[in-house]
């Protein structure tokens, strides 16, 4: 099969419920426009967060940081089982069920449900819920485990209270290291486009994923004192547009110049403070020396077909003839991709990227701006920037808090005509659209 390049149209209208974040410090899911449903958000949100980083599996263990792990049968009140710090819990799923396999034991047992919840016991300090899918390598989180069945495969999900949540995204998006008042922006963006994007998930019954599908989140494990002050000193401060919660969404790099939504999303509406924005100010240019500047990796078709068959979403089948690029916009930025092979999957760049990055490496794919050209027996990506480059620019926002723009002119200069407002007790407005 003929390997140009060349581009397909298709609606997005069935992801149009939240912005862009699909992975890395980029969400990557379209912006909604005004629309159909209205929610009020409150302060006090609790998130179910999930952890599809590393989840679903077939087998995942569990312990404790400290205190004791009580297990339960879905809400019951009454644990099935508890355990120490220094014990380790494992579970399998199975056909409608979960194995439990209790600590120091061979012998695994069937639970009556296909919901486990995990929960410290209350009052212990630092006594947080491990998990991962191995014993040397589990991930500590705040809050609430729940497991449940996806096929015969276990989901994990981190029930977490809004704040403490973002303690675990800031550092996981931005580099403590950085400037304060980056870090304060950063938190106020992650707070507004959590809130914003809580319906994204609600058919797998959770709020939002914790990699670049909506944000990352890495949970206790990469919580920082410095991440923590910026979420701290803006506690409850969104973004608002006209008084209602803004539908934002941010991105790691752009050279020179962001995206504006339809340079991404052709079909997700014109949003007003979501326009390409210059990063340029006089003779300083807030994108230099960034390090996705300029970009370009290569693989083979044989690579780029095992990848491809990793996701749902990109599954191609026995053979892969060729990528087709579609609808790029006028500042070169690939909206649609169409995968040619034995079935042919259109995606938008974002989720090609996501996919790719998965299996060959974080930043083979950074970016959507880039080209193909075939090179030996696979293809060349080159390109510039990382993210889909609409919002704010990690990079730039670090840039600008170098030379003591503050948190709030920052996010001034990426979102136009938005303004940062304390959510009030009572809550604060949110419209999406469901089409």
């Amino acid at each position: 099969m003929n390997k140009a390049i060349s581009i397909i149209l298709f609606s997005l209208a069935a992801i149009f419920i939240t912005t862009g974040c699909h992975k890395d410090s980029n969400p990557a899911v379209p912006p909604a426009p005004a629309g159909d449903s209205i929610s009020i958000v409150k302060r006090d949100e609790m998130l179910k967060i999930g952890l599809l980083s590393f989840t679903p599996q077939k087998h995942l263990y569990v312990s404790i940081t400290r205190g004791i792990l009580k297990c339960y049968i879905s809400e019951s009140l009454e644990p099935f089982d508890e355990c120490l710090s220094g014990d380790t819990l494992k579970f399998t799923g199975g056909d409608d069920t979960i194995e439990y396999t209790p600590a120091g034991s061979d012998e695994s047992r069937p639970l009556s449900n296909v919901l486990v919840r995990l929960e410290p016991v209350a009052g212990v300090e630092n006594g947080f819920v491990r998990i991962g899918t191995n014993q040397q390598n589990l991930r500590p989180y705040r809050g609430v485990i729940y497991l449940k069945l996806e096929g015969k495969n276990l989901l994990a999900i981190n029930q977490v209270p809004l704040e403490e949540y973002l303690y675990g995204v800031v550092p996981a998006e931005m580099d403590y290291s950085w400037p304060k008042e980056a870090l304060k922006a950063q938190a106020i963006v992650s707070r507004t486009f959590a809130l914003f994007h809580m319906p994204r998930y609600e058919n797998r019954g959770f709020t939002l994923a914790d990699d670049d599908r909506s944000q990352k989140y890495g949970g206790y494990g990469v919580e920082t004192e410095p991440t923590t002050n910026a979420v701290i000193d803006t506690t409850n401060e969104v973004l608002t547009y006209n008084g209602k919660l803004a539908a934002v969404v941010f991105h790691a790099e752009s050279p020179t110049r962001t995206a504006g939504n339809l340079d991404v999303w052709p079909y997700s509406g014109e949003i007003p403070y979501l326009v390409g924005v210059s990063d340029v100010m006089g003779i300083i240019d807030f994108s230099e020396g960034g390090m996705f500047r300029e970009w370009s990796n290569s693989a083979s078709f044989d690579e780029i077909r095992l990848a491809l068959n990793r996701d749902g979403e990109t599954f191609v089948g026995e053979y892969f003839s060729a990528l087709s690029l579609l609808d790029i916009s006028d500042n070169g930025r690939i909206r649609l991709v169409d995968i040619l092979g034995e079935k042919n999957p259109v995606v938008d760049a974002m989720t090609l990227s996501r996919v790719l990055n998965r299996s060959l490496g974080p930043d083979f794919l950074p970016s959507n701006m880039f080209s193909i050209a075939l090179d030996g027996n696979g293809y060349r990506f080159t390109g510039s920037g990382k993210g889909h480059g609409v919002g704010m620019s990690q990079w730039g926002a670090f840039q600008r808090a170098s030379r003591e723009q503050t948190a709030v002119f920052i996010l001034q200069q990426y979102y136009p005509g938005c303004e940062i407002t304390t959510i009030p007790l009572e809550g604060i407005e949110a419209v999406h659209n469901i089409r």
